[in-house]
C-alpha cells in the first residue's frame, strides 16, 4: 500500500516553486513538509506537477481562496474570525448552493474534520490564543482618533457611499445601549500564519457606524 499523502497540494506547489528558484530539493522538503522522493520525480518529471490528492472539496477552490482573503483580512484588521464563525460563513455558503441530499455534512453546517482539512489546504492560516489590551483605550490620542475618521471618510467617499451612509440615521446605533461588541472573547482565532501574539482591537462604547 502506498504511504499516505499527509501534505497538501499548495505545499507540494510551494516546494516546486522553491527548487526551481535554486532551492535544494532536499532543504524545500524538509521546509513545506512533503516527501523527498516525490518532490524529486515531481521536479524530474518522472511524476505529474498535479495530481489527485483525495475526494473534491465541498466548496470550490474559488470559494475557499475568498474565505482565506477574509481571514487574513480580518485578522490584519484586528478582527480575527474564530472556528464557529468560519463555520457559520461555509453554512450559509452551501444553503445558498442548494447543495440538497448531496451534501455531506449535518444540518449542511461542516464540522472538525473539514475544518482540519480545511488549515492544511491552507498553511498560510494559523490558529493563535486572542488577548483583548484594553489597556489601548488609555493611550488612544486626539489625533489618532481623528486619523481613523478621516481614513473612514476617505473610504466611503471613494466609494461613493458617503453621502447615502452619511445621512442614513438608521446607522447610527449607541453601543452603550446596543451592546455591540468590537472585540471578540480571548480564545482562539485564525490568524496569519507567524504571527507570535495575537491582539484584538480594543473594546470602545462610542457611537460607531455601521456600514
Amino acid at each position: 500500500m502506498a504511504p499516505r499523502k499527509n501534505y497538501t497540494q499548495e505545499q507540494m506547489a510551494k516546494a516546486i516553486e522553491e527548487v526551481r528558484q535554486g532551492q535544494k530539493i532536499s532543504a524545500a522538503a524538509v521546509k513545506y513538509g512533503v516527501p523527498r522522493i516525490t518532490l524529486y520525480n515531481k521536479i524530474t518529471g518522472i511524476s505529474p506537477v498535479e495530481c489527485n490528492m483525495g475526494p473534491d472539496t465541498i466548496l470550490t477552490k474559488e470559494i475557499e481562496m475568498i474565505l482565506v482573503k477574509w481571514i487574513l483580512y480580518m485578522a490584519d484588521n484586528h478582527f480575527p474570525i474564530t472556528k464557529d464563525q468560519l463555520l457559520d460563513s461555509v453554512q450559509k455558503i452551501i444553503i445558498e448552493k442548494d447543495q440538497g441530499p448531496s451534501c455531506p455534512f449535518t444540518n449542511k453546517r461542516p464540522g472538525k474534520k473539514w475544518y482540519k482539512s480545511f488549515l492544511k489546504r491552507h498553511p498560510e492560516i494559523a490558529q493563535r490564543t486572542a488577548q483583548n489590551l484594553t489597556k489601548a483605550r488609555g493611550d488612544v490620542t486626539e489625533d489618532d482618533l481623528k486619523e481613523w475618521f478621516k481614513t473612514n471618510t476617505d473610504y466611503l467617499k471613494n466609494r461613493g457611499l458617503y453621502d447615502t451612509i452619511m445621512t442614513d440615521p438608521r446607522r447610527i446605533f449607541n453601543t452603550d445601549e446596543s451592546a455591540f461588541f468590537l472585540q471578540p472573547k480571548p480564545g482562539r482565532v485564525l490568524v496569519r500564519k507567524g504571527e507570535k501574539m495575537f491582539i484584538t482591537a480594543p473594546a470602545t462604547k462610542k457611537k460607531i457606524l455601521l456600514y
